[in-house]
C-alpha cells in the first residue's frame, strides 16, 4: 500500500506542485492549505509522513510540530519542515520542536523524494537493530548523540551519505542495492573500530545514510579511510562496461534516458573542538549542513566544521 503523506502549505502553487510530483512517484498525498486544518487531518490518522511549511498565518509549523510531536497518538509520523530560512539557529528551533527533517525553498524534487524516503525509513526501522546492515538505528544515535552534548566531553559527530544510490537501485536491483548498504557498513565499522581509539559506534538512519560517534582526535584519520576504501571497493558492483563509461544510465520520471556518476560517499562532521555545542539537534543540523556542501563536490569528499560559532564561516 502506498504511503500517504500530508502537506500543509499555506500557498496554493507550491501545495499543488509538490502533490503532483508526489503523486507521479506513487505516494498517496492528502493537501491542508493552513496550519489548523493539518492539524486536524493529522488527528485523523492514516498519514505516513508530514511535509509543512514553517511561515504560515494561523498556525506555524514549530506549532504544528510542538502538537503533533506531543500527542502520543501522532507523535511517531515523521515531519519535515520547509522553509526559506538558511540560518542554523532557525533550522535548530524547528528540530527542537520536534521536525525530524527540514528542506530549504527552492529544493530540488529529487531531493525532496531523497529526504521522504530517509524519513520513512527511519520511521519504519528506528526501534530495532538495521536486519540489513547489522547496526543501531536513528533512536540509538539520538539518544548517545544527546548523551554526548550534554556531557560537554569532546566528541565528534558524523553524517555519511552514499551519493547516486537511488539511480544504482533501479539499475541493477533490490539485491544489489543491499549488497551496497552492508559493503558501507563493513568500510564504516572497521574503519572505526581498527583505529586506536574507543568509544566509536556507527548507526544506520536509512537511505543510505549512516552516522558515527567518534573520538574528536580520531575522527579525520576516520572520514579519509572511508572515503578510501569505499572508493576502491565500490566499482566492484558495477559492470566492466559502466565503469569505464563513469556513468549508469536510467530513466527518469519523464521517461527521459539520463546518465547518473557512479557512486560517491560525502561526509559532513560537526564537532564541540571548536564551539560549543548546546544540544544533540545542533550537532545534527551542523553535521547535515557541511554534508550538504560535502555533496556539492563530483567525487567522494568530507568536511569538517571548524567555525568557532554559528553563522557563516569557514569550512
Amino acid at each position: 500500500m502506498p504511503d500517504r503523506i500530508l502537506i500543509i502549505e499555506d500557498e496554493q502553487t507550491v501545495a499543488d506542485i509538490i502533490a503532483i510530483n508526489l503523486r507521479i512517484e506513487t505516494f498517496e498525498v492528502d493537501v491542508a492549505l493552513n496550519g489548523t486544518s493539518g492539524l486536524a487531518r493529522a488527528r485523523e490518522g492514516d498519514i505516513d509522513l508530514i511535509i509543512c511549511d514553517i511561515m504560515m498565518p494561523d498556525v506555524d509549523g514549530y506549532q504544528i510540530c510542538r502538537e503533533l510531536k506531543g500527542d502520543p497518538a501522532t507523535h511517531g509520523i515523521p515531519i519535515i519542515l520547509l522553509t526559506d530560512r538558511t540560518e542554523v539557529e532557525n533550522k535548530v528551533a524547528g528540530l527542537e520542536a520536534g521536525a525530524d527533517d527540514f528542506i530549504t525553498k527552492p529544493f530540488n524534487f529529487n531531493e525532496l523524494v531523497d529526504h521522504i524516503n530517509m524519513n520513512l525509513d527511519r520511521a519504519a526501522n528506528k526501534y530495532t537493530t538495521d536486519a540489513l546492515t547489522g547496526l543501531p538505528g536513528n533512536i540509538d544515535s539520538d539518544d548517545m548523540l544527546k548523551a554526548k552534548a550534554v556531557s560537554g566531553e569532546p566528541f565528534a559527530f558524523m553524517l555519511v551519505s552514499i551519493n547516486d544510490l537511488r539511480p544504482y537501485r533501479e539499475v541493477y536491483g533490490d539485491t544489489r542495492f543491499e549488497g551496497v548498504l552492508r559493503f558501507a557498513s563493513r568500510v564504516i565499522s572497521s574503519v572505526i573500530n581498527g583505529h586506536n581509539s574507543s568509544g566509536n559506534t556507527a548507526y544506520y538512519l536509512g537511505g543510505g545514510t549512516f552516522s558515527v560517534l567518534a573520538d574528536l582526535q580520531a575522527v579525520e584519520h576516520f572520514a579519509r579511510d572511508i572515503l578510501d576504501e569505499f572508493d576502491i571497493g565500490i566499482r566492484d558492483f558495477y559492470s566492466r562496461e559502466d565503469v569505464i563509461k563513469g556513468c549508469v544510465s536510467s530513466f527518469d520520471r519523464r521517461g527521459t534516458l539520463v546518465d547518473n556518476p557512479l557512486m560517491t560517499i560525502s561526509i559532513g562532521i560537526a564537532s564541540n573542538g571548536h564551539r560549543e555545542i548546546r544540544s544533540h539537534w545542533e550537532a545534527a543540523e551542523i553535521a547535515r549542513e557541511v554534508l550538504e556542501y560535502a555533496v556539492t563536490f563530483p567525487a567522494s569528499k568530507y568536511v569538517m566544521d571548524r567555525r568557532a560559532e554559528s553563522g557563516p564561516g569557514k569550512k
